[in-house]
């Protein structure tokens, strides 16, 4: 016999759960209690707001493959999650979320703390359960795994009444074992197998799009990517989920496709193909720019998604696991494909991008080159970076000059498109894997909404670069209102802290660029140990390089 509390603690054990990201409130202050006996096992963070809470857990899955929880306070505590669960639904990214709910006798009066969580969290999450008696704890945890881990996988909520935590409930080794840990085997190609991999080797032009839902396994090899890539002679575009695919300095690899942070290059190529293999569900939107940007020839999309089943038919779906299907076909490949008519124009494109991107380092600006400053920032951090990169016109610096070259190696909120979620997120990447080295990019509009949890890094000892890249406006819209609204400038400007100060304030090391040359000392506080923040100012006007024709088709 054990608590309640003590069955979710020894289920998350189970689980595999290293950490729990939260805030303690009255409604889980015995789970905390039960915590404190496994903590050499379970570490609980304190965040400073329950979005980054549930951030966090999220990137830590996405750099590691691996469960992550959070824990907060019924009503007030539940509602601040729903942001970060609405990106981890978004992205299909599992994790466990445990609030607290109103006591049971109190259910229905309006009481203190009381809101309709479940009405409120199901369209966010891809379950949500209610503990209704002790005897029930462990199969609603279970349950609530089970589903987050499946496809498509994403967040799972389980509610415990604040009466129930301290009441009695019978643990069994059997009911421990059958908590799942990791994601659920998904079907192989059958008989689609052998005709996938002959269109690959009979296109002339052909592209492979990697994106999360290939990416976010734990199964996913780098290696039988590339090798397919190389016997079909196919280039590699990955969506915003899916960089790192491929190391971004193989010649198979373009990087990544679409808006909001596609390389020009990879867009080319992908509207160029004459057949791509889509190896997860982001054939969407976002990667063609809403539908704008299609292929010439033939789209096969392998994946278990059901929203594949809704968007324009682009597409021939295949219903089964995009790693399972990367192993059948890789299975077929071998040697290497030379296709030297596709390979002259990718090469034609690489050098278009990159005359660009070029002239952009090159260029004369009034306050910092950002483009000077990533490219410099790119060449110093070493090959196992892990960036996590907010919603902004201030992160295609980050998507344009720096490379990935690890899965899930770089963290945003690519499919909700939200603010936010970049510092929660190198919280949970570097507590995942303190070893490496963590670089959040954020623009000063992103930065102070979450800019508390500073403090959280500190206290927990986080090696963590923060580049704040400062314009001083919410820009992407600045820039609309300047373009697409004859300059009716209008509540997009914001007056900013001294960010110095505010660092001092925290107690992290900063450094600030305003203009070309300054980048020497900002690069030594970023290549030196401890947290910092290095402040980037940036003029307002300045628009990175980017596919800017389909880009403004993407926002009509």
């Amino acid at each position: 016999m054990a608590t309640v509390a003590e069955a979710i603690a020894r289920g998350l054990a189970a689980a595999g759960v290293e950490r729990v990201y939260g805030i303690i409130g009255t409604s889980i202050v015995d789970f905390l209690d039960a915590l404190y006996d496994h903590r050499d096992r379970i570490d609980f963070v304190t965040t400073r707001h329950e979005q980054v809470a549930v951030s966090a857990a999220d990137a830590e899955y996405r750099v590691t493959r691996r469960l992550a929880a959070a824990a907060v306070h019924a009503g007030p505590g539940f509602l601040n999650t729903a942001i970060s669960l609405g990106i981890a639904f978004k992205d299909r990214v599992p994790l466990l979320l445990v609030s607290g709910g109103v006591r049971r006798r109190l259910r229905g009066l309006d009481a203190w703390l009381e809101v309709d969580q479940a009405s409120i969290a199901r369209p966010l999450a891809k379950y949500y359960g209610v503990v209704e008696s002790p005897g029930e704890v462990l199969d609603t945890l279970a349950e609530a795994l089970r589903s987050a881990l499946s496809p498509p996988m994403g967040p799972a909520v389980v509610e415990v009444p604040e009466d129930l935590w301290r009441s009695n409930a019978s643990i069994s080794e059997e009911a421990l074992k059958r908590i799942p840990r990791t994601p659920v085997a998904g079907p192989g190609l059958g008989g689609h197998g052998k005709t996938l991999f002959s269109m690959l080797m009979e296109a002339k032009r052909p592209v492979i799009l990697a994106s999360g839902e290939l990416v976010y396994n734990p199964w996913f090899s780098q290696e039988r990517l590339l090798r397919l890539a190389e016997a079909t002679g196919a280039y590699i575009v990955v969506s915003g989920n899916g960089r790192g695919a491929c190391p971004e300095d193989h010649p198979r690899c373009l990087g990544r496709i679409g808006f909001g942070g596609g390389s020009l290059a990879a867009d080319r190529a992908f509207e160029s193909s004459d057949m791509v293999l889509v190896l997860g569900h982001e054939f969407d939107d976002i990667t063609t720019y809403g539908y704008n940007m299609l292929p010439q020839g033939d789209v096969v999309m392998i994946s278990q998604d059901p929203s594949t089943k809704a968007r324009p038919r682009y597409y021939d779906l295949v219903n089964a696991s995009p790693v399972r299907a990367l192993e059948e076909l890789s299975e077929m490949a071998g040697g290497a494909r030379r296709l030297e008519e596709w390979e002259r124009m990718v090469a034609g494109f690489r050098r278009e991008w990159g005359v660009m991107l070029d002239e952009a380092v090159r260029r004369s600006t009034r306050l910092a080159n950002p483009d000077r400053f990533f490219r410099l920032l790119n060449s110093r951090m070493p090959r196992g970076r892990i960036v996590s990169g907010g919603q902004g016109t201030h992160i295609l610096y980050a998507y344009n000059h720096i490379r990935i070259y690890r899965p899930g190696g770089f963290l945003a909120a690519t499919n909700l498109g939200a603010m936010g979620y970049a510092l929660p997120a190198v919280i949970g990447s570097s507590k995942a894997l303190p070893g490496d080295y963590h670089l959040c990019v954020a623009g000063d509009g992103e930065l102070m909404m979450t800019v508390q949890d500073i403090e959280t890094i500190v206290r927990e000892g986080l090696d963590v670069k923060i580049v704040l890249v400062n314009d001083d406006s919410y820009k992407v819209l600045y820039l609309r209102q300047v373009l697409q609204k004859g300059g009716r400038v209008y509540e997009t400007l914001l007056s900013n802290p001294d960010f110095s100060r505010l660092a001092e304030a925290f107690g992290v090391r900063y450094a600030k660029v305003s203009r070309p040359g300054d980048e020497g000392g900002a690069l030594e506080v970023l290549s030196s140990p401890g947290p910092a923040l290095v402040e980037v100012k940036v003029d307002r006007d300045d628009i990175p390089p980017l596919n800017l024709d389909y880009t403004l088709r993407m926002s009509m």
